[in-house]
């Protein structure tokens, strides 16, 4: 029997499912796999990595989702005699059920620590440092962090936030709710009317880093009834990259996207491994974050000289050509190179070169994710490298790989 809030969906078939089990033509016989995580957001592109490595590897799965609530619990799944489960693992009674079950489980979640079971997760760390150096290179010198109480992968999220600002001599205030899924849906309530004075309490112009998107339209929230402007006052820099919460709200949310995908994919090869009955040593290395996706809730430039701000915005502007120099800087806010060199030093922490080359670095990592298929000399010219071989030559010296290799890994 399924569990009584389950349902078999059907076999895959490319990126979607088959409504006959036996149209895929396939000589084993059909496994089934419990999906007992969350439906909706990025956990669809999860899915997408989970359905490719099957798809890839011509497996005969089977899926059991939820009905109705769109979520199965692993303590649903006592007595399930299926063939493996993905599972969001957030509760200690949820990770007691987990070590109890006979079918093999591979865990997505973050919430816990030490687990059990085997887990495939993303690497939050660097989620916030990713973060953090957002903040620091828009020129904040005062920090905040929005998350939650007794939650690992919050804890983990605050801790590459707070690492990286260390090394700037920063410091970021904290405010710690209790998450939802372990307390009554009305604290929160409470909670937006404590958020809005911390808010209004820090000092500004302030960067604030917030657990998950959903926090960080809540931060949103508060500085409009407060009267805070954003991002002026308040640069808002949330976690996930969900459209349906970053993309529909004025303004709109910056975020740290997550590779889902491949945490999907991989998750599904540790979990064939387990079926196999192959050894597993430790868990996967965690999932690194794609990149931050920048939109109007950090499009702005906390210094307060005027020059610095219109110079920054000239170097956004046109970072991407290839014969864009210092120079250029330069002429377009009418002060001196040398000028120039002490106010980057002063408000971001490193020269004009730097600051210039790592933002290039930045947009060619991007390019080589999202158009896979263009030519590594035109990801240079897009960037403002003068060639592929200057980018190549920069990637050796900051990544310890080549173009094509990062672009390899990040497909993989």
């Amino acid at each position: 029997m399924t569990p009584k809030h389950a349902i078999t969906v059907g076999i895959v078939s490319n990126l979607g499912f088959s409504a006959n089990p036996c149209s895929l033509v396939v000589m084993t016989q059909p496994k089934d796999i419990a999906l007992a995580f969350p439906r909706g957001g990025h956990l669809e592109l999860l899915i997408e990595g989970v359905l490719s490595y099957a798809d890839e590897k011509q497996l005969n799965w089977c899926y059991i989702t939820a009905l109705e609530s769109h979520v199965i619990s692993v303590l649903e799944l006592a007595n399930w005699p299926g063939h493996g489960i993905l599972a969001a693992i957030n509760t200690e009674e949820e990770a007691a059920c987990a070590k109890s079950l006979k079918v093999p489980i591979v865990n997505i979640s973050s919430a816990l620590p030490d687990l059990p079971v085997p887990s495939c997760i993303i690497d939050n760390h660097a989620m916030g440092v990713l973060a953090a150096d957002h903040l620091i290179s828009k020129g904040f010198r005062s920090f905040a962090y929005y998350g939650l109480k007794d939650v690992e992968y919050s804890r983990q999220r605050q801790a590459g936030f707070v690492d990286k600002l260390k090394t700037g001599e920063f410091t970021a205030d904290e405010f710690l709710a209790y998450p939802t899924y372990a307390h009554e849906a009305s604290d929160w309530i409470s909670q937006n009317h404590e958020l809005a004075q911390w808010l209004v309490d820090l000092p500004k112009p302030l960067g604030i880093f917030a657990v998950s998107d959903y926090r960080a339209r809540q931060i949103l929230d508060a500085c409009r009834n407060s009267g805070l402007r954003v991002p002026e006052e308040v640069a808002i820099l949330g976690t996930g990259n969900e459209d349906l919460v970053c993309g529909h709200v004025v303004p709109t949310l910056t975020s740290v996207a997550r590779n889902n995908f491949l945490q999907g994919y991989r998750t599904a090869e540790l979990l064939d491994k387990l079926m196999r009955g192959e050894p597993v040593q430790g868990d996967p290395l965690p999932i690194p974050p794609l990149e931050i996706v920048e939109r109007d809730s950090t499009r702005t430039f906390a210094v307060s000289d005027s020059r610095l701000r219109d110079a920054l915005e000239y170097l956004h502007e046109n970072m991407h050509e290839p014969l864009f120099s210092i120079d250029d800087i330069t002429r377009q806010a009418s002060v001196s190179r040398r000028w120039l060199e002490y106010a980057f030093r002063d408000a971001l922490g490193e020269t004009p070169y730097q600051y210039l080359r790592r933002q290039r670095l930045a947009r060619a990592r991007r390019l080589l994710v999202e158009e896979p298929k263009t030519k590594i000399y035109k990801i240079a010219q897009c960037s403002g490298f003068s060639s592929a071989k200057q980018l190549a030559m920069t990637f050796q010296q900051d990544f310890g790989m080549s173009p094509r290799e990062y672009r390899r890994i990040s497909k993989s």
